[in-house]
């Protein structure tokens, strides 16, 4: 069996020999892309960037020591410019939607219809966000298939947000304004109750109030106090910032006042102790103190708001805008999509992948068999020719007679094309021919015998051009040479050199002509057909005889089964020094097996890349069912992607250079 190992002479071999279907498919491939990426409409895309300053409101000042925001803050406000409220604004801007009116509940369902959101949800799609590393920047990109409205779209969702960022600023400013004031004058009056408790007081116990100038001063100087009191203070600042973001039952707002009381309650007891220390005081001087310290606390907390109030009249009055537009989008002048050099270079890629799998998976189906070594490795007969392909070599002949003004019509047309050895003496197969038959001169015939069986496994496989060929060729070397038109099924020896079709062997076996009145010599092939200066000038051609098939005879293999068969190609042999037998193909029927068995031995001629490995093998082991000799095989049209040893340059110089100039006349 053939080796299963591929080198890289192998792989070459396969690429040459199906460039063919490689470049089809990369013509394909290519052209795929080429239509797929013009076909494909444009798109634009463009960008523009804004900063975002971090300003601290006085809501933010209040609560950043008791609250905090979990997530990022520019992730937050580069998901809030794609958020549905933006892009409905956007959509209004644009004219895409009208504006929603105030309108009672049960019309709220016509403003939120399909065709509205699908609008918006449209215009999501087209934009996307990025913070820009690590900064405060935030870039905000536009894609479509219009240039322009890509622009104005980006362009447009910038402006629509600072105006956004903008008013809910500005709205959060004046509701922090209006619940500072709230607060201010509610402690206001919380101050006046307390200044007008402890004014009461004084009134109607004058002598305690003189008295607790000296005697209430260690009490109030104590630090334990002191540090309740601040805590009473701090604890309700945060009570006062919980309440603007969350209502009285929220948990946080119920345990701030839970904590508020129990500062006062630890307020009141330490006063206690204090005053059962000092033994002197009396309660009215304890109800005393009591009053002072609530008018501190209000007073501390009636000023903290006062602060804070003229703090929110001027952040309002600031008009400061936290979102610039540092860089707005320019009109886009290239599309990002369809990327041309791309998708070129990936149809490059791909053509050529696609093509190179196809070629090896057309490889591998193709039961042929097209390399020589493996010719004689599998079927165990030597290779005693190589015939080359030559259709180039017609094709151009062909070509340039166009151009001829009075072309010659010629009548052997046939003839001229398949005796090459004849017609063409200084081609390339005519040069194989020759070189087949010195192989056989030189090894076969003193081996085998001087009458061989030339057939093939299948039909049209050039056995009877290549018997013909061989035959002028041994003539031209001196040889008496005899072609004997055994092919009934087929019969064309008769058609190529233009000769009678009978009398013929088939007569001779017959017994209605003796075999020598059966022979055409050159005399024959004057007055027949082919061309008279070409057979004149032919040296040799005397020494051709030819015998055709006769008289179609409706049983060939019964025919050639005759005794007279037998004892006609030993006659023959004693006749000549070569006789060659023309054959019909092994496979279909008997009559090779007949020949061969009679003959000296047979050569099967094997077209390369047209027969299955299989039929050859079957040839080789019919004929030796009946114990045919083999002389070898003759490798019929073989191309040049076939020869891995020579490249195309190489053959090409060949060609020119042992084929013969012709004259200019």
């Amino acid at each position: 069996m053939p080796k299963l190992e591929m080198s890289l002479v192998d792989y070459l071999r396969v690429i040459r020999k199906r460039i063919r279907i490689i470049i089809l498919a990369f013509i394909l491939v290519i052209s795929s892309t080429i239509f797929y990426t013009t076909r494909q409409t444009p798109i634009y895309s463009t960008s523009c960037k804004i900063k975002i300053e971090q300003r601290k409101s006085v809501a933010e000042a209040l609560t950043e020591l008791i609250t905090w925001s979990p997530g990022d803050e520019m992730a937050s406000q580069a998901n809030f410019i794609k958020s549905y409220q933006i892009m409905e604004k956007v959509a209004v801007s644009l004219g895409k939607i009208k504006a929603k009116e105030e309108k009672p509940a049960e019309e709220k369902e016509e403003q939120d219809d399909p065709k509205r959101i699908a609008i918006i949800k449209g215009l999501q799609a087209k934009i996307n966000t990025e913070q820009v590393e690590y900064t405060n920047i935030i870039a905000i990109t536009s894609i479509s298939s219009d240039a322009e409205e890509a622009m104005i779209l980006v362009n447009t969702v910038a402006e629509v947000y600072r105006e956004t960022h903008y008013q809910n600023k500005t709205q959060e400013s004046s509701q922090l304004k209006e619940f500072v004031k709230k607060q201010l004058d509610s402690y206001l009056g919380e101050l006046q109750r307390s200044e007008n408790a402890l004014q009461k007081f004084r009134k109607e116990n004058p002598l305690i109030v003189e008295r607790d100038i000296t005697s209430a001063s260690p009490i109030q100087a104590d630090p334990r106090i002191t540090s309740l009191q601040q805590e009473i203070v701090r604890t309700e600042l945060q009570l006062i910032t919980l309440k603007s973001k969350y209502t009285d039952e929220h948990p946080e707002v119920i345990a701030t006042k839970r904590k508020l009381d129990q500062f006062k309650q630890d307020l009141d007891d330490a006063i206690i102790q204090l005053a059962e220390q000092h033994k002197d005081l009396s309660t009215k001087e304890i109800k005393l103190v009591q009053l002072k310290r609530n008018v501190k606390i209000a007073e501390e907390l009636y000023m903290m708001f006062r602060t804070k109030y003229e703090e929110a009249r001027i952040l309002e009055a600031e008009k400061a805008r936290d979102v610039e537009i540092i860089e707005p989008a320019l009109l886009p002048t290239r599309p990002i999509k369809p990327n041309v050099n791309f998708n070129i270079i990936i149809g490059i890629i791909s053509g050529l992948l696609m093509g190179l799998i196809l070629a090896f998976v057309t490889e591998s189906f193709d039961t042929s068999i097209g390399r020589i070594d493996d010719i004689e490795e599998m079927i165990k007969v030597p290779v005693l020719g190589i015939i080359p392909n030559t259709t180039l070599e017609m094709i151009g002949k062909r070509y340039f007679e166009r151009f001829r003004k009075k072309p010659k019509v010629r009548e052997g047309g046939l003839s001229q094309e398949r005796l090459v050895v004849l017609f063409e003496p200084s081609s390339i197969a005519a040069e194989a021919y020759k070189t087949l038959r010195t192989n056989l001169d030189l090894t076969g015939l003193k081996k085998f015998g001087n009458c061989i069986v030339i057939t093939s496994s299948a039909p049209q496989e050039g056995k009877t051009q290549t018997l013909c060929n061989l035959a002028i060729a041994f003539a031209q070397s001196g040889q008496k040479t005899l072609i004997v038109g055994s092919d009934f099924r087929k019969p064309t020896i008769y058609k190529l050199f233009g000769l009678q079709r009978s009398p013929g062997l088939s007569d001779v076996l017959i017994g209605n002509t003796p075999w020598k009145d059966a022979i055409n010599t050159t005399t024959d092939m004057l007055l027949g057909k082919l061309e008279y200066d070409k057979i004149i000038k032919t040296k040799g051609i005397e020494n051709l005889h030819i015998m055709t098939c006769g008289e179609h005879t409706p049983t060939p293999s019964e025919l050639l089964s005759f005794p007279e068969m037998s004892t006609l190609i030993q006659e023959l042999k004693q006749n000549y020094d070569l006789v060659l037998l023309d054959s019909a193909p092994i496979l279909p029927v008997t009559d090779s097996a007949i020949l061969g068995a009679k003959a000296d031995g047979a050569i099967i001629v094997y077209q390369a890349g047209k027969t299955s490995r299989n039929a050859l093998i079957r040839s080789k082991i019919q004929l030796d069912n009946v114990n045919v000799r083999i002389v070898g095989i003759v490798i019929n049209n073989l191309k040049a992607r076939f020869i891995e040893d020579v490249t195309p340059a190489q053959r090409y110089r060949y060609y020119r250079y042992y084929g013969e100039k012709r004259d200019k006349k």
